[in-house]
């Protein structure tokens, strides 16, 4: 099979996505309005999350949404064939995915100022906050432990990234501050000058590795603590982290994931460019299976999921991105476009996982069992290697190819664990306000707590991957997290006399889907005797069923306002 057919497949799909389905979400389901005034918030607006122009909106946007997760997600999921992984990522984005990102951008614009757990609080009764809030507290912990780790080991193994990284991190701070309160004209100028400072930075400074070797080692008395190269790495990633979300949105965070989308734009520009040059064939089957190999139902729809449907996708577009959203209609280009844009990713990983091969001999080999891919950090460098050789099949340099992809996925993975944190430090302020003589009340004690908390999950097993160890548990409460979102969603919908069965129907395909997924993973901690990860599932499916409960009670009990 011809690469370049896939590629022509999902670009028909993206095309008539966004030109039809997404419009008539936006005129026919959540009916957005050019001239809706959105509303001040209760809370008084930080200076950071004043309006700002919306492309500069979609960069960050998509950078946060955890798109190192969607090349992982679609490298592993090619372990059941290219058909199972192609179809999820395109219609999986086409339909759940872009409903889903325009929907949560719609409800945040239409409950200003409020974090998801006061917006359940508001449609579910306010039992729902707390219950809300520390579910989508405990989602974002692992996630940001998971991008940390990922980020560090990226930064171990790829040392001539190191320069490059950090460059584009000063780049983003000098954007920020030109970008700031300037016109569509200025500010495509500046990003044209950005980004070529930024490949001139990757094609320069990757010439110059920089890497830690052996242990760095401390010594104290009797004690004795060393650390290698990943975990030194982790710890510098939060240390910059806790300065970078006290810093206001505009300054750093915003510019420089809207720089990393840019790099991710001309990464992708050059990937599909090889395959309509050189339209490599798939050497991947078609389906997929073996001993090693769970069944793809329901695996293959929580291992991808950031590229077709996650959850945690209401937390960014409520904690980031509706807060400097200007017009209700800009949820369709920002929401839907980004969902789209996160897809082309995906699918970028699906043909790179599904080439990258000499031939069908050793495709099988490393698709053999589920165990290959224990090791995620490996995962990245396939698909890093894999866009190499495709760059290099044009006339590239494969070195500059090779840094390139691996500046822009380790800049993928910290905008993440950036956008966690601060979504944590929202989270936090809401229940703060509830309970003010138990949590932090002083801002920077808040960020320090959750910086904290998630850097301690990283380094608890002394190697830096300790939120790699809770991954298996992710993919599920991320799905399970997208069954509430789906339902505030139908609630609000509701509440407002709009269609819900645009949003019923991807709703109940996910909750059949998480479940069913939650109830063979406990299954297996309860054979493993993982008492940790059993323990910590059954209490956020005790969360999430609880919360069902108060949507079903809520929905039984009202009824929808007069069209």
């Amino acid at each position: 099979m011809n690469s370049l057919f896939l590629l022509l497949a999902a670009a028909v799909a993206f095309v008539f996505g966004y030109r039809f389905y997404s419009r008539l979400l936006a005129l026919g389901v959540f009916r957005l309005e050019n001239n809706y005034s959105i509303p001040a918030p209760d809370r008084p607006p930080e200076d950071e999350l004043r309006r700002s122009k919306r492309h500069l909106i979609f960069g960050h946007h998509l950078a946060s949404l955890a798109a190192g997760a969607a090349v992982m997600g679609s490298l592993v999921a090619l372990i059941w064939g290219w058909i199972p992984a192609f179809l999820w990522v395109v219609v999986g984005t086409v339909t759940a995915a872009g409903t889903y990102g325009l929907g949560s951008l719609w409800l945040s614009l239409r409950y200003p100022g409020l974090n998801p757990a006061e917006i359940a609080a508001r449609l579910l009764g306010a039992p729902a906050h707390g219950l809300f809030a520390l579910f989508a507290f405990l989602v974002l912990l692992i996630m940001n432990a998971a991008s940390a780790t990922l980020a560090a080991q990226l930064l171990s193994g790829f040392p001539q990234v190191v320069l490059p990284f950090w460059a584009v991190a000063v780049l983003a701070w000098l954007l920020g501050g030109f970008l700031r309160g300037r016109e569509d004209f200025e500010i495509l100028s500046a990003s044209l000058i950005a980004l070529t400072l930024g490949l001139m930075a990757v094609w320069l400074l990757g010439e110059f590795p920089l890497a830690f070797t052996g242990l760095l080692s401390l010594e104290s008395g009797n004690s004795f603590v060393a650390f290698d190269a990943t975990v030194v790495w982790a710890l510098i990633l939060f240390v910059y982290a806790y300065h970078a979300t006290r810093q206001p949105m505009w300054k750093l965070i915003r510019p420089r994931g809207y720089l990393t989308a840019l790099l991710l734009g001309v990464m992708l520009f050059i990937c599909y460019a090889a395959v309509v040059i050189d339209h490599p064939v798939l050497v991947a089957p078609e389906f997929h299976g073996g001993p090693g190999i769970p069944a793809t139902l329901p695996w293959l729809f929580v291992t991808l999921t950031s590229g077709a449907v996650a959850g945690f996708h209401l937390l960014i577009a409520n904690g980031i991105t509706a807060r400097q959203i200007k017009r209700e209609t800009d949820a369709r280009y920002v929401g839907y476009g980004g969902a789209l844009a996160l897809g082309l990713l995906a699918l970028s990983a699906v043909i790179i996982g599904s080439t990258g091969f000499a031939g069908v001999q050793e495709w099988n080999q490393h698709y053999a069992s589920w165990e290959e891919f224990r090791d995620l950090h490996k995962v990245f460098e396939l698909y890093i290697n894999g866009f190499a050789r495709l760059a290099g099949g044009i006339g590239l340099d494969p070195a500059f190819a090779r840094t390139l992809g691996a500046v822009v996925v380790t800049g993928l993975l910290v905008a993440t664990l950036e956008a966690g944190l601060r979504v944590q430090k929202q989270l936090l302020t809401g229940l703060t306000e509830r309970m003010p003589s138990v949590l932090p009340v002083n801002e920077k004690s808040q960020i320090a707590f959750v910086v904290v908390l998630s850097a301690l999950l990283t380094l608890h097993q002394a190697r830096g991957l300790g939120g790699l160890a809770w991954w298996p548990l992710f993919g599920v409460a991320d799905q399970l997290l997208a069954v509430l979102g789906f339902s505030l969603l139908a609630l609000a919908l509701r509440r407002h006399g709009r269609p819900v069965a645009w949003v019923v129907a991807p709703l109940l395909f996910m909750a059949v889907v998480a479940h069913w997924a939650f109830a063979a993973l406990a299954a297996q901690w309860w054979s493993a005797e993982n008492w940790l990860l059993l323990g910590l599932g059954v209490l956020m499916l005790a969360i999430e069923l609880a919360l069902v409960g108060l949507a079903l009670s809520t929905l039984k009990s009202s009824s929808p306002p007069p069209t």
